[in-house]
């Protein structure tokens, strides 16, 4: 039997907050211990594991940092580290001894984060079939699909949010990366990052054949979630494609596009723009494993009936 003595998430984010109220910036690996001396954990929870051989509660105390982080609670300064913010100072100081998901909805940014999975999760379902609604079993490989599915929309939430925090050089070198890893540029072809000052509305190229007779232009755009994309920014990538002698051009940035740049988009007759939103770009790299890695593989199994059948024998 798998014994869990180890606190909840819930009961591990007040403990996070108590040992980083110094302010001191602190590798993850030493939060750990902090916070299970906190807890006053014993040998035998310590030793406790989930089905990965990880730790149980390092698993947790990460998940519990990794939910402050996205509240606004904590921040992290470099990988793998953590810092205590004013509002998780905030928190600490109620003196709590559970701190749940639902508590973390009195912060924008949670609210936020949580309004994104659950948009994510909405169109991930919308494309798969209805359930039968008069059954009341649930289908085992339903709920892991759901479950899966929940687990990748918080990773590409996060991912979108990396991505803003990135440089405009890195964003602009991420998306020529991703239109790489889809097959743009084929097996003679070429990328080519030309983002910087005066470069005429042109962040990077991909060359579909080896004499560059087609090519694919991209520009990036690493915008905040209250800066939306406008219809002038489409006019002036319009304006480099032509000056290009260029009709095929990628627009993509991390946060949305006005209605009147879709619409400007829609108009070019000289060729086509393609406008993608910090929610397809974020599900396209996972889709094609750009800035990520499998974390977690299952295997389900069932009876081969051929084995069973006794006129095969």
């Amino acid at each position: 039997m798998n014994i869990d003595n180890t606190p909840t998430i819930s009961q591990f984010r007040p403990s996070v907050l108590r040992v980083l109220a110094d302010g001191e910036v602190r590798k993850l690996r030493d939060i750990y211990e902090l916070v299970a001396d906190d807890k006053g954990l014993d040998e035998e929870t310590k030793a406790e594991e989930v089905s990965s051989g990880q730790k149980r509660y390092h698993n947790r105390i990460g998940w519990a940092c990794s939910g402050l982080t996205q509240a606004g609670l904590l921040e992290r300064p470099s990988r793998g580290h953590y810092r205590i913010t004013d509002d998780g100072l905030t928190v600490n100081a109620r003196g709590l001894a559970e701190y749940e998901e639902k508590d973390m909805l009195e912060w924008p940014t949670w609210v936020a984060y949580q309004k994104e999975i659950q948009e994510r999760n909405n169109a991930a379902a919308s494309s798969t079939p209805a359930k039968n609604e008069q059954s009341e079993e649930v289908d085992p490989i339903e709920s892991m699909t759901t479950a899966e599915r929940s687990f990748n929309a918080q990773t590409e939430t996060r991912l979108r949010q990396r991505l803003q925090a990135s440089s405009p050089e890195f964003f602009e070198k991420a998306v020529i990366d991703l239109l790489w890893a889809m097959g743009y540029g084929g097996t003679h072809g070429g990328k080519q990052h030309m983002g910087q000052s005066g470069d005429g509305g042109i962040d990077g190229v991909i060359r579909q054949d080896a004499l560059g007779l087609t090519n694919v232009y991209v520009q990036a755009k690493r915008y905040a979630d209250s800066n939306s994309v406008g219809s002038p920014e489409i006019r002036n990538f319009i304006g480099a494609l032509d000056s290009t002698g260029a009709n095929l051009g990628v627009f993509i940035t991390t946060s949305s596009f006005a209605p009147a740049a879709k619409r400007t988009a829609e108009r070019y007759r000289h060729g086509k723009i393609v406008l993608i939103d910090g929610i397809k770009l974020t599900s396209l790299m996972l889709t094609y494993n750009v800035a990520v890695h499998e974390a977690r593989q299952f295997t389900l199994y069932e009876i081969d009936e051929d084995f069973f059948d006794e006129e095969l024998l």
